[in-house]
């Protein structure tokens, strides 16, 4: 590919990344601290980029070095975001969840949220206090052993009430963005068996401990129920559901913004991996469209597989309850 074409190929790569009405040549000279002239030359392809120049605009727009040199190696970037024993990681994952959200939800074009769900999306684990507590208590003490709770019992208490608040403001702006979910009759079981695992542990101090976050689980699972059957979640933003017989294999997330999306996939429970390298998330859009395609839908219609989906989830929550109260 000639010189030009690559870097011209490499420029609207950053473009597809930006706001629309959002000028390219303002981007990049601000971004290489040059005149708009000097960004509008590069543009044109009558000053070929510089290495460290490429470099700084990889970096600030996230965009590949696959694009810059036109080559399909085969391999993907993702960004990383590790979340450890040190407490200052869970937060700044929470913090980049409500991040992404807001940016989502500020964008003025067409826009959605997919997912495709192995547990219940944490979205919606974060509207309700005492199972929001046990999640990130079960994150911290079983995932990410903060030796802080290796030696404690379950108690909503026990998670900082900032972090709390942060999840609230999670979920409400979830519920402002329109979302598609994909579950199977598995996903709500992870949670069933943390709290199963939990009462056989001796991690509540007794079944009245525990009581709260079962009877929060089954108010959430039926408050999802409502918003698959009138099409809207919350805040009034679109809610579609599907059911999928095929047990799905992992928590995926993808953003659509008008053609730009963006893919994150849950590694090792808490960390995320993110991409907007356009091969991957086009091929994961066709993979998701596909299981999509092999779905029922049983949100503002199919009452009666809505109604027989949600009724055995209720019964599978009132069982666990039952079997170690």
């Amino acid at each position: 590919m000639p010189p030009e074409n690559v870097q011209s190929s490499f420029l609207e790569q950053i473009k597809k990344k930006l706001p629309i009405n959002t000028s390219l040549a303002d981007e990049i000279a601000e971004t290489l601290n040059i005149s708009r002239d000097s960004a509008y030359r590069r543009i044109r392809g009558e000053t070929v980029l510089s290495l460290d120049e490429a470099k700084t605009l990889c970096n600030k727009f996230e965009v590949s070095l696959d694009a810059l040199t036109g080559l399909e190696s085969g391999i993907i970037p993702f960004r990383h975001l590790v979340v450890n024993n040190k407490p200052e990681t869970f937060e700044q994952w929470l913090k980049l969840m409500l991040e992404n959200l807001e940016l989502i939800n500020r964008y003025s074009g067409s826009k959605e949220i997919v997912f495709t769900a192995k547990d219940v999306p944490v979205f919606h684990y974060f509207r309700y206090p005492e199972l929001c507590a046990f999640k990130m208590f079960f994150w911290m003490k079983s995932v990410l052993s903060y030796p802080e709770f290796q030696t404690r019992k379950f108690s909503s208490n026990s998670v900082r009430s900032d972090l709390l608040s942060l999840a609230r403001k999670i979920s409400k702006t979830y519920h402002e963005v329109p979302s598609v979910e994909l579950w199977s009759e598995e996903t709500t079981n992870v949670t069933l068996k943390q709290l199963e695992f939990y009462h056989e542990s001796g991690f509540f101090n007794s079944a009245a401990d525990s009581s709260p976050v079962f009877d929060e689980y089954k108010q959430m699972v039926s408050d999802i129920k409502d918003f698959a059957a009138r099409g809207y979640k919350q805040e009034g933003a679109s809610f579609t559901l599907y059911k999928n017989e095929i047990l799905i294999a992992d928590n995926t997330v993808l953003y659509r913004m008008d053609d730009r999306k963006t893919v994150y996939i849950s590694h090792n429970i808490t960390e995320l991996l993110l991409t907007t390298h356009e091969s991957f998330t086009l091929q994961t859009e066709s993979f998701i469209n596909n299981l999509q395609a092999r779905s029922v839908l049983i949100s503002t219609t199919g009452e009666k597989e809505r109604n027989k989906f949600f009724n055995r989830m209720d019964e599978k929550i009132d069982a666990v309850k039952k079997r170690v109260g």
